[in-house]
C-alpha cells in the first residue's frame, strides 16, 4: 500500500507500517486543539529521512491512501450533511 500526507502542495509518503486510520484520528486530535504540535515520520530507503509537519488549527492536511487501508466509508446522509450544506 502506498499512502501520502498532502501537506502545503507536498505529497509526504507514509511509512508503510503505519495505522492510517490512527494517524487521521491522531492528526485531527492535534487540529482541534489550542496548540500546535508536531506528527514525526521516519522515512525509509537509500536516504532515510526524519519529516516533522506542524499540526494546529487552520493548518491543512490531506491523507492520500488506497481502499484497502482497512477505513470503510460512511456515505450515510448523517456523515454527508457537512459537505452538502451551501
Amino acid at each position: 500500500m502506498s499512502a501520502f500526507i498532502l501537506y502545503q502542495g507536498q505529497k509526504i509518503a507514509i511509512p508503510d507500517n503505519t495505522k492510517i486510520d490512527e494517524l487521521a484520528e491522531a492528526i485531527k486530535a492535534m487540529q482541534n486543539n489550542v496548540a500546535y504540535s508536531w506528527v514525526t515520520l521516519n522515512l525509509d530507503g537509500t536516504d532515510p529521512k526524519r519529516v516533522r509537519l506542524m499540526v494546529g488549527p487552520g493548518i491543512p492536511i490531506g491523507i492520500i491512501s488506497d481502499l484497502l487501508d482497512g477505513h470503510d466509508p460512511d456515505l450515510s446522509d448523517g456523515s454527508l450533511s457537512t459537505f452538502l450544506e451551501g
